[in-house]
C-alpha cells in the first residue's frame, strides 16, 4: 500500500514536472528570442568584419604584385592589368551614362549628352526629384464637388461618404 502510494507520488510529481517546463518553455521564448537576436547581430558584424579585412588583403596583394613587378621591369604586364581595368570602367561609365540619358526626357538629352558622369547623374536625380514634388491637385475636364455645407447629423449616407473623401483628400 505504501508502495503504491509512493508510486502515485512519483508519477503526480512527473506529470507537474512536465506542466511546469512546458510553462517555463512558454515563458522563456522572450529571452530565447532575445537572444537569438543578439547572436544574429553578433554574426553579421563579424561576417562585415571579415569582409572588409579580406577587402584590405586583397588591395595589399594587388599593391605587392604591382610592386614586384615594377622591381622585375615587366611593365608590360603591368599596362596590361591596368589596361583591362580601364577597359571595365569605359564600358561601366558608357552603360551608366547611356541609362541616365534614357532616363531624361527627348528635348533635355542634347542638352546634358555632354556633361561628365557626376554631374549627369546630379541633373537627372534633381528633375526626377522636381516633377515628384508636385502632384496634381486636378484633373483637366474633372468636375469638382461643391463643399457640403450641412451639419454631419443632418447628412444622408452618400452625403457623410462625400463629406468623409472630402476631409481625407484635404489632408493630403
Amino acid at each position: 500500500m505504501l508502495e503504491e502510494q509512493s508510486d502515485s507520488q512519483s508519477q503526480g510529481n512527473i506529470e507537474q514536472d512536465a506542466q511546469t517546463e512546458s510553462l517555463d518553455s512558454g515563458q522563456d521564448y522572450k529571452e530565447s528570442y532575445n537572444q537569438e537576436k543578439v547572436y544574429s547581430q553578433k554574426q553579421r558584424q563579424r561576417a562585415r568584419k571579415a569582409e572588409a579585412e579580406l577587402e584590405k588583403v586583397n588591395a595589399r596583394n594587388k599593391k605587392m604584385e604591382e610592386d614586384s613587378l615594377i622591381e622585375q621591369n615587366k611593365y608590360k604586364e603591368l599596362w596590361e592589368n591596368d589596361k583591362a581595368d580601364a577597359e571595365e570602367n569605359r564600358s561601366y561609365k558608357k552603360n551608366r551614362r547611356a541609362k541616365l540619358l534614357d532616363s531624361l526626357p527627348e528635348d533635355k538629352r542634347d542638352k546634358f549628352k555632354n556633361l561628365d558622369l557626376i554631374s549627369l547623374e546630379a541633373v537627372v536625380e534633381e528633375l526626377a526629384t522636381n516633377t515628384n514634388k508636385e502632384p496634381m491637385k486636378a484633373v483637366p475636364g474633372q468636375v469638382s464637388t461643391p463643399p457640403l455645407n450641412k451639419a454631419y447629423k443632418d447628412m444622408t449616407d452618400a452625403e457623410k461618404r462625400q463629406w468623409h473623401n472630402q476631409v481625407v483628400e484635404s489632408k493630403n
